[in-house]
């Protein structure tokens, strides 16, 4: 790959797991502002790359040649900013209540206009790469069809835009907060060693699931602040703890 076209850096955060970064972000791993990453998950028969949540167009080009054998792609879900490139691409892995928004589009993104061949992944399912197993967590909110994955290997908890440091939430069927928090729940169940999101390179720690319950269960019974909010009418805006550190959780919801 020329120098040209080498935005892309990655990071080894387990065996055989990758975190794929782009240099337009910088270069920090360390909390702070959101930041764009795709994860490599290499088994001893196939690779799984998590989103194409990277601008640049050569990200599976060298996911591929890094992973140096057959590789699939898998989205946490089907919103524009993990679905770059996506024209390029003929096979995708994704929850089918997420299909509909890039087979007809939403009031943000339009409709794909070359759709790829889809295989449909279901909360239970269990992908195998050969000698590693990744189990599929399907839990509505960000978007009907979000999934997050669990790598038995090493207890990473690929989250997307689930479990994170900063939640958007009720842009498609609004979930009851009640219910999205009994699902992050059985998430403990789950022998979690690290929490990897889309949108900060750091590590979340397993505490960051109740962090996460403690202030929606906290917000959801106070006002936050209004806001504009691009497409819809307002959104209400809640916030806790310095962007800079790890316990930090923002939470907004479109008001429509």
């Amino acid at each position: 790959m020329s120098e040209k076209n080498n935005n892309i850096f990655h990071t080894e955060i387990g065996d055989g797991v990758y975190q794929l970064s782009s240099k337009t972000d910088g270069l920090s791993l360390e909390p702070g502002k959101p930041n764009r990453n795709s994860y490599l998950i290499i088994g001893e028969s196939t690779a799984l790359l998590f989103d194409l949540a990277l601008e640049e167009f050569y990200l599976c080009t060298y996911a591929h040649k890094f992973a140096n054998k057959d590789m699939n792609i898998a989205l946490s879900h089907a919103h524009i900013d993990h679905i770059y490139n996506i024209e390029n691409v003929t096979k995708i892995m994704m929850h089918p209540d997420d299909a509909p928004l890039l087979m007809k589009g939403t009031i943000f993104q339009p409709p794909l206009k070359k759709l790829p061949e889809f295989t449909y992944l279901n909360d239970g399912d269990v992908i195998d790469l050969g000698n590693r197993k990744i189990d599929v967590i399907h839990i509505p909110g960000h978007t009907d069809g979000s999934i997050l994955l669990f790598d038995r290997k090493t207890g990473f908890l690929f989250s997307g835009d689930t479990v994170t440091r900063r939640l958007l939430y009720g842009m498609h069927s609004f979930v009851p907060i009640e219910a999205f928090c009994y699902k992050l729940e059985d998430l403990k169940k789950l022998n979690i060693t690290n929490i990897y999101s889309a949108h900060d390179r750091c590590a979340l720690p397993f505490e960051h699931i109740d962090y996460m319950i403690s202030l929606l269960k906290r917000f959801s019974k106070s006002e936050g602040r209004i806001l504009d909010f691009p497409f819809f009418e307002k959104a209400e805006f809640f916030s806790d703890g310095n962007e800079n550190e790890i316990s930090y959780f923002d939470f907004t919801v479109v008001k429509r």
